[in-house]
């Protein structure tokens, strides 16, 4: 038999689409009290949110006389017609929010707008008011949410422990915090105050304050065609996507689409883990459609790839200029920390930002140095001059090296030192650059097998002694498009039969050795990926290319200014194909800082 649902039933259902958990509810509320003009905003809870909810803004206020129907399903003051649809820039504009927590919760509410004398405060059980009355307010909203499903148990017993369901509702918070920059947030949690903002509308103070954790300490400015933001240099980064905020319109969003975006511009600057990003992103309210889930996280571009395209050259931007170039520096934090009492999974961030001063009082600098050697083996290949120019040993280790570049960073460098066979110490200006050779060899192997990959030149050089490579069946079924895209390297290669390929040539800015490694590291597939597509070439470059940085351990004068003049002609030369830095960046300032002369 078919029957229609009594609207206490329907409602519990509804709400269950929209209210998911305590963080739900306080996403609800937070926006609206945002949508209201608020310049203050106060979140309290207590037991992760479910025992005991407070959100308490200086916003418009709802009048006495309109104060029930806000708790109608449907009632809103946002939008009048379906054409409001297709202009939405409120965060809210379905009037669900109340009526969905008023649905699974014993709630209050006390309003008033400017124009009233005295405020309004209405008592209400799973959807049904039970007292309404007149009080004295200040102007503004105040709701209060306690024991949250407690009519919905099948909810409850599916929520996680109170500190996880805090954890999840302060991160919200802190969120919409670095958002809307110009409101004053306060997070209170079991009474106890985790943050407040200064709601100065200052970005960065809001970041710092809130993540005072590595990846978030020394974030790139974006500034792109409707995209702006912090992003994090390539070689620091977390273990998830949780760093990653997007706001559209002002609307934080999940969405694949600006994380793929996201992680093109990076391209292959990431060796592991997920850049730290805080976008803001502009749309025509026409071209994006935010009514496609019932919590409203996710969103609908009409031209998804012009936003994609925005998003990455602006990202990409950002990393090439020179500020992107990691920096040993001293951080000053103005950050209010958490009481040891509060949440116990509540974590932001925890990884502090190394300070240099306290580096130089537990080891000596060139122990501090030697450190940033991470994993990179002691090894790199030598450059060749040109046949007409004579081994020099003129040049001194005041030479000052002239190199012309996108930006004229390496314009006017001096060596000035060159310690563990690994590490070149170079002079500009009132900075001192510390150059890793093996990651900056590594960035001009990629560099040049890509270029030529992509340009199809064939710069061979024969070999007196020819290569033979032999690879397991599933790798030899993949003999033409292995050759095909080795040839196009500059080998000069061939199918030998029964699983194996013979090298007579080898690319002409190659060892014999390197070119070796590099085949059998390019021949050696975990599996066999099907067509070697682009994306599948460039992902083994970046795999070979590190295997193929072999040669001395030690480079000479010559060789160390042909490393630096290849590096500075490089299209991306501040790091490795997998991330890694290729040099950073000290100044004078902050040298003086470390030794206490500041």
């Amino acid at each position: 038999m078919i029957r229609i649902l009594d609207s206490f039933i329907a409602d519990k259902i509804a709400a269950g689409e929209v209210i998911e958990r305590p963080v739900s509810a306080a996403k609800e509320l937070i926006e609206n009290s945002i949508d209201a003009g608020a310049s203050s905003i106060i979140v309290e809870i207590r037991g992760g949110g479910c025992s005991y909810m407070r959100i308490t803004d200086d916003g418009s206020g709802i009048s006495s006389d309109e104060i029930e129907t806000a708790f109608l399903r449907h009632a809103t003051s946002k939008i009048s017609s379906a054409s409001d649809l297709d202009n939405i820039q409120s965060l809210g504009f379905r009037g669900e929010a109340l009526a969905s927590i008023s649905a699974v919760s014993r709630l209050t509410i006390v309003s008033r707008t400017e124009g009233e004398q005295v405020g309004t405060k209405m008592l209400m059980h799973a959807g049904r008011v039970i007292s309404k009355e007149k009080v004295g307010a200040n102007k503004g909203t105040t709701i209060i949410v306690e024991d949250l499903f407690y009519n919905t148990p099948a909810r409850r017993k599916f929520l996680k422990t109170d500190a996880r369901e805090a954890s999840l509702v302060i991160e919200l918070v802190q969120q919409y915090a670095i958002c809307y920059s110009k409101i004053r947030f306060m997070m209170i949690n079991n009474s106890q105050t985790l943050f407040s903002t200064s709601g100065n509308g200052d970005v960065n103070a809001a970041v710092r304050s809130l993540y005072p954790d590595q990846a978030h300490s020394s974030l790139i400015t974006v500034s792109g065609d409707s995209v702006n933001g912090l992003i994090s240099h390539p070689g620091s980064t977390i273990s998830s996507k949780r760093g990653q905020l997007f706001y559209v319109n002002g609307r934080l969003v999940s969405s694949k689409t600006l994380e793929k975006a996201l992680a093109d511009g990076y391209g292959e600057r990431v060796f592991s883990g997920f850049p730290v990003a805080i976008l803001f992103i502009d749309v025509d309210p026409f071209e994006v459609d935010v009514n496609i889930h019932p919590a409203k996280r996710e969103i609908l571009f009409l031209h998804p790839d012009d936003i994609s395209a925005k998003i990455k050259a602006a990202v990409s931007d950002a990393l090439d200029s020179e500020i992107s170039v990691p920096r040993v520096t001293t951080i000053e934090r103005d950050i209010v920390k958490h009481p040891a009492d509060s949440v116990s999974e509540y974590s932001p961030a925890t990884e502090l930002s190394t300070d240099i001063s306290s580096v130089s009082e537990q080891a000596s600098i060139h122990e501090y140095l030697g450190g940033l050697e991470r994993d990179t083996k002691s090894e790199v290949s030598s450059f060749d001059l040109p046949e007409d120019e004579p081994e020099s040993s003129e040049s001194t280790f005041t030479d000052t090296i002239s190199i012309s570049s996108r930006d004229r960073l390496f314009d006017d460098m001096v060596f000035k030192g060159y310690i563990f066979d690994t590490y070149i110490i170079t002079e500009a200006g009132d900075a001192v650059y510390v150059i890793d050779q093996h990651a900056a060899h590594e960035r001009i192997f990629y560099e040049k097998l890509l270029s030529v990959y992509k340009s199809g030149e064939k710069l061979s050089q024969p070999i007196l002694s020819p290569i033979l490579i032999n690879v397991s069946a599933d790798v030899y079924s993949l003999r033409d498009d292995i050759i095909e895209a080795l040839v196009s390297f500059g080998y000069d290669i061939a199918d030998f039969g029964g699983g194996s390929f013979i090298i007579r040539g080898i690319p002409s800015y190659m060892s014999s050795g390197e070119a070796e490694e590099f085949a059998n590291s390019f021949c050696s597939l975990e599996q066999a990926p099907g067509r070697l597509n682009d994306s599948v070439i460039d992902k083994l470059i970046m795999k070979s290319c590190k295997q193929a940085v072999k040669g001395g351990d030690c480079l000479s004068e010559k060789e160390i200014y042909e490393l630096i003049s290849a590096l500075s002609e490089c299209e991306n030369p501040y790091s490795c194909p997998h991330g890694r830095p290729t040099f950073i960046k000290i100044t004078k300032y902050e040298a003086e800082r470390a030794f206490k002369r500041k």
